[in-house]
């Protein structure tokens, strides 16, 4: 004879509005990981910044042939917004992130080298060549641009002979477009940033996640839309 189920068990007589999220998390034992840590020593992992328009499991296996790369890394995708890349040696991962930024349906992409860290935030970061507008030329130098590059983000690296400065940028956040300086006279000026390979973003926040008619800072979009609009 099969058992019968309580009307408990079947989930009967529980309100639908009896939902709430739990209370406190579930918490996770300690345990040896370091075999783990170790397997993934040569592992990318990766963001979308328009889950909408890029989908992990069509851009794993594009970035694998852009990247010439079929016999030597793999690839999945790990849910709606991130992915994943194991390589096989450590030269063709630091190839691929050496060239990067990358971009996939002209939307970027946040590539990270995978650390044993606790964020759901991370990968956030994607490196860019920012081209410094408006520094004057007498400060032109490693220490003004290595100062600004600070100021932007981790791991800055300068070309000093075209302007530039490479700075890892936390690409969950608007862009920065102006900086205000202050030259050792005490004068305040901004420069612009010119941020090199960058793709489809938003021309109202800088937002690297929607275009400016979804920017939530814009006013029209907050209007209701005209009935007679698009009916002829």
């Amino acid at each position: 004879i099969s058992r019968r189920y309580s009307r408990s068990e079947k989930g009967k007589g529980i309100a639908d509005h009896d939902n709430s999220p739990r209370k406190t998390p579930i918490q996770i034992p300690p345990s040896d990981n370091a075999e783990l840590i170790e397997e993934n020593k040569l592992t990318l992992i990766g963001r979308v910044t328009n889950p909408s328009v890029q989908k992990p499991q069509w851009l794993v296996e594009w970035l694998i042939q852009y990247w010439n790369l079929e016999s030597r890394v793999t690839g999945r995708a790990l849910g709606p917004e991130l992915f994943q890349f194991r390589f096989e040696n450590e030269e063709a991962l630091i190839s691929v992130l050496r060239k990067a930024p990358y971009h996939y349906k002209r939307w970027m992409l946040l590539i990270h080298r995978w650390e044993p860290v606790n964020s759901n935030s991370f990968p956030n970061l994607i490196p860019f060549w920012i081209k410094i507008h408006g520094l004057p030329l007498h400060h032109w130098n490693t220490i003004s641009l290595h100062t600004i590059g600070k100021a932007l983000g981790p791991r800055p690296d300068d070309d000093v002979t075209n302007g530039r400065i490479r700075v890892h940028i936390n690409g969950l956040r608007c862009l920065e477009m102006q900086l205000p300086i202050q030259l050792p006279s005490g004068e305040v000026m901004e420069v612009d940033l010119e941020y090199e390979k960058l793709e489809k973003h938003c021309f109202l926040c800088f937002s690297l996640s929607h275009e400016q008619e979804n920017c939530p800072k814009n006013s029209q979009a907050a209007k209701p839309r005209d009935p007679t609009h698009g009916i002829s």
